[in-house]
């Protein structure tokens, strides 16, 4: 079996797996009469504040590249990247956006793979430190472990490290990357050639970024998701669920991380819900509640996701989607 069918089918057997717990867990019919009985009004407004973090992560990669490229056009780059990346598993849509600024704006693929690593970075910094600020509000109420701000604030250190690694020491780093590969004689593979390539355009990338880029590329990373979490209190709350900004925070962040890190089932179904279940669960939620509002968060988002990559490919026409090949063509 080849290693991408085996991964594939990997990701439906943990996809299926994970929703076949949940829904037993619930009725659907709880799923749907939560989804029904949300006010239109909360929906438009959280759709709003969806389309509003688009525009923060235009604005933050317009920055990482140098404002070459412009904030409208990255905007439908960002529409498209994101749908595919929500509904292919395990974040293997992160490559859509690396073809999509090569194809467009003739961007080297080592340009795209630095722009989406920094981004990535920021958004794990970010999203931890919301986390760990939640923590101090929702310790008060709830018996959340001091273990899990010790976690955090590690893994806050270990990514700020890395990111100060890769634009201080990147190109150290590759050399020494170079001479292992050299001692192993892999340096004559074309496969490994190209891969160190690849990661000297990234680096070269990183040394073109300037240091204030990357300061007000936090501020913005800020932004986008405050407004996301807002998005995710504001439907909490057209629910009925009764929760302050910073519960819902700490509750969602579980499932965020899910849609960051490469775990994510075939759209986030099964692993979105169970993140969600284990943060609300932990700030008093019922497990039924839990699990019928997660599934309702997750179909809410999906459809946002849909609503704005269709948009963004019928802006940008000559982009077509070969959805049975999970990969984007030009025309």
């Amino acid at each position: 079996m080849k290693k991408q069918t085996f991964s594939k089918l990997a990701a439906l057997i943990v996809t299926l797996a994970l929703l076949a717990i949940l829904l037993s867990q619930i009725e659907v019919a709880d799923v749907v009469d939560t989804l029904t009985g949300i006010d239109p009004v909360y929906l438009v407004a959280g759709f709003g504040l969806y389309v509003l973090s688009y525009f923060f992560r235009a604005l933050r990669f317009y920055l990482l590249l140098n404002r070459e490229v412009g904030i409208k056009d990255l905007f439908n780059i960002v529409c498209i990247h994101n749908m595919v990346n929500n509904l292919l598993p395990a974040r293997t849509g992160e490559l859509s956006f690396v073809y999509l600024l090569k194809k467009r704006h003739t961007k080297t693929v080592g340009t795209g793979a630095a722009t989406l690593i920094i981004a990535r970075l920021f958004d794990m910094i970010t999203i931890l430190t919301l986390f760990l600020l939640s923590t101090l509000s929702v310790s008060s109420l709830f018996n959340i472990y001091v273990e899990v701000r010790y976690i955090a604030v590690a893994l806050i250190v270990g990514i700020m490290l890395v990111l100060l690694t890769i634009i201080h020491r990147g190109p150290a780093f590759v050399t020494s990357l170079r001479r292992i590969a050299n001692y192993f004689g892999m340096d004559k593979v074309c496969f490994v050639d190209y891969i160190f390539k690849k990661m000297d355009e990234t680096i070269e990338s990183f040394s073109d970024m300037h240091r204030s880029t990357f300061i007000w590329s936090a501020l913005v990373s800020i932004l986008i998701w405050i407004v996301l979490y807002s998005m995710n209190y504001t439907l909490i709350t057209a629910m009925g669920i009764d929760m302050n900004f910073l519960i819902v925070l700490f509750a969602s962040t579980f499932a965020i991380i899910t849609t960051i890190l490469p775990v994510q089932g075939i759209g986030g179904f099964g692993t979105f819900e169970s993140g969600w279940v284990i943060g609300s669960i932990a700030v008093g939620l019922t497990r039924e509640a839990a699990v019928s509002s997660g599934f309702a968060l997750h179909l809410i988002g999906l459809f946002y996701v849909l609503v704005l990559g269709i948009m963004g490919m019928y802006v940008l026409p000559q982009i077509c989607f070969k959805s049975h090949k999970f990969t984007l063509k030009i025309k």
